[in-house]
């Protein structure tokens, strides 16, 4: 196995093609975070992605696309936004996971949602954890019967709740996606109240948070593409959600509510009516976020994933510490 490492710009387009081709059928790959789109379209923002080109017999067999940061710190594209991370590559294409770091000239990569039968890294897990995911491959009311006879009542208190927020605030409107620039300042604004008021870190203090954002507002294609969903109530909007898509997956990546109208449920509302979205739109997972029992009431898929990191010495640096902690904030408030 060959291995070469290039900035995220000098990726060519044949090597971009082979990319996709390793996508479809794959599992979890075909999430929009292993898209080569979002690799490149982050590399505009964050200048320090790079990918890893795997090659056997002349052939690019997988790619592993990376931060690098001072130190030979390797983090996933996205830091703590990035919510699947790995290897791009067959589930036969074997890799050594130690070799690679080296090759990569890192001293230590950190993950804390590496997909978990990724097992060339298997040595270097601390603990396993589910990622709870929409399954939408029979459509969304196959999805609710399947609810109801697993003995969730989730998706029964929502329309109760939307029934109710209709009768006491207004209509209640839902928008797949809008480019309104308003749409994404309120996502910044109930998104930094609410880590705030969980005693987070608010992320939208990060320079390069904004401009990643920023970046994305303007991308709008086939393979790849966001996701910013909002459900109005009469006249008040009162959840909104950036996530991502895929042709086959998408994501609920930052989502908030205004906590005026948290006894409704907002958020839950949304995402339930953005799952119907998107069984239509040929989409069939749609990867969760937020607090473990309510994901775990909605969800009826879970990969699993691994944590934390793989390193030649260890490097618990400041910088270190606050991406876990802001993490952890990150995906505590996804209610």
């Amino acid at each position: 196995m060959k291995t070469s490492v290039l900035p995220i710009a000098e990726l060519s387009e044949q090597q971009i093609a082979s990319w996709i081709k390793l996508l479809p059928n794959n599992g979890v790959l075909d999430s929009p975070c292993f898209r080569p789109e979002y690799a490149v379209f982050a590399g505009q923002v964050l200048p320090s992605v790079e990918v890893a080109v795997l090659s056997a017999d002349g052939t690019d067999v997988g790619f592993f696309p990376f931060e690098r940061h001072p130190g030979d710190l390797g983090l996933p594209i996205g830091r703590f936004l990035s919510e699947l991370h790995g290897v791009v590559a067959t589930k036969d294409t074997i890799w050594d996971a130690d070799e690679l770091i080296r090759e990569c000239g890192l001293k230590a990569w950190q993950f804390d949602h590496l997909i978990a039968d990724q097992t060339a890294f298997q040595q270097h897990h601390s603990f396993t954890d589910d990622s709870f995911y929409m399954d939408l491959h029979n459509g969304f009311e196959s999805y609710c019967d399947e609810r109801k006879v697993a003995g969730s009542s989730v998706i029964k208190q929502a329309a109760r709740k939307e029934r109710k927020l209709e009768r006491e605030v207004g209509p209640v409107r839902f928008t797949a996606h809008t480019t309104e620039k308003s749409a994404w300042g309120a996502l910044a604004q109930l998104k930094s109240e609410q880590l705030l008021r969980l005693g987070y870190a608010d992320m939208f203090r990060l320079d390069w948070v904004n401009a990643l954002l920023e970046e994305l507002r303007f991308i709008n294609e086939d393979e790849f593409a966001p996701l910013l969903s909002t459900l109005h109530a009469g006249d008040e909007l009162v959840a909104v959600q950036l996530g991502l898509r895929s042709p086959t997956a998408a994501s609920s990546w930052i989502p908030t509510f205004d906590h005026h109208f948290s006894k409704y449920s907002p958020g839950l509302i949304l995402q339930l009516k953005l799952a119907n979205w998107a069984a239509n739109e040929g989409i069939h997972r749609f990867d969760q976020s937020g607090i473990q029992r309510v994901r775990h009431c909605r969800g009826n898929g879970r990969p699993s994933v691994h944590s934390p990191d793989i390193h030649a010495n260890v490097l618990w640096t400041p910088q270190y510490r606050s991406c876990v902690t802001l993490q952890t904030g990150l995906f505590e408030s996804r209610a």
